[in-house]
């Protein structure tokens, strides 16, 4: 049969949607990029023309994955009748959503990157997030900043302060994702909600808010998101 061509943007987003569905079927780790490559029907040398690397498609994925986030909240971003704490208050209780919602896929496309030796391709992921959300963040606190929500500011500096919080839970989540017992699986989601507890009331005094004011997590958080992945681990 004749070889289709495909415009580049089409073949690289094929690829990205193929490692996608192995990755969430087996695991970022146990897929192959021979396995890539043989399900989307193409040789190991157009893999690498998009991508040099597998770790380089996971992070163009998540990437991808942090875009169609963004694009779920853009009907809260836009509307002009909160103001911006209010605005900043529904984009993260829209964000804890979704993470539960989307939890069994995320924790089988990311479980690796809570691996020590996987320290860098976790910075690298979370650099490729930023990138999309910190624009998306920082209109929300400018928003603020100007309606006297907020503290006022450099709104682009802070939005970048406030996601870099995110990655030092690094720890924690690995701490969640390794737990070798129910036990240890209780302790670690203990300390997960403290530390999230606690990087709120960071945000607070960022911001200018009472404490309290910014909910990273909510109760029951931590079981609701790992529920899912954790029964797929124990079968």
């Amino acid at each position: 049969m004749p070889r289709v061509i495909k415009h580049p943007t089409i073949r690289r987003a094929e690829l990205i949607a193929v490692a996608r569905a192995l990755f969430f079927e087996k695991g970022y780790e146990a897929t192959s990029v021979d396995e890539i490559i043989s399900r989307a029907g193409l040789s190991k040398g157009a893999f690498y023309y998009y991508f040099p690397s597998k770790e380089a498609a996971l992070e163009a994925l998540a990437e991808q994955m942090a875009l169609e986030a963004a694009a779920e909240t853009q009907a809260i971003v836009s509307n002009e009748t909160l103001n911006g704490f209010e605005r900043l208050d529904l984009f993260l209780k829209h964000n804890r959503r979704l993470k539960v919602e989307r939890a069994p896929e995320a924790l089988a496309l990311f479980e690796a990157l809570f691996r020590p030796e996987n320290i860098a391709l976790y910075h690298h992921v979370f650099t490729r997030i930023s990138r999309v959300l910190i624009p998306l963040v920082a209109d929300i606190l400018q928003q603020g900043m100007d309606d006297g929500s907020f503290l006022p500011g450099d709104a682009e500096a802070m939005a970048e302060i406030l996601l870099g919080l995110t990655t030092t839970t690094h720890d924690s989540v690995a701490a969640l994702v390794n737990a070798s017992s129910e036990e240890a699986f209780r302790s670690a989601a203990r300390a997960f909600e403290r530390r999230w507890i606690a990087q709120g009331i960071v945000a607070d005094r960022i911001l200018g808010l009472p404490e309290g004011s910014i909910q990273f997590i909510e109760p029951g958080f931590t079981e609701a998101f790992f529920a899912g992945w954790r029964q797929k681990q124990a079968g």
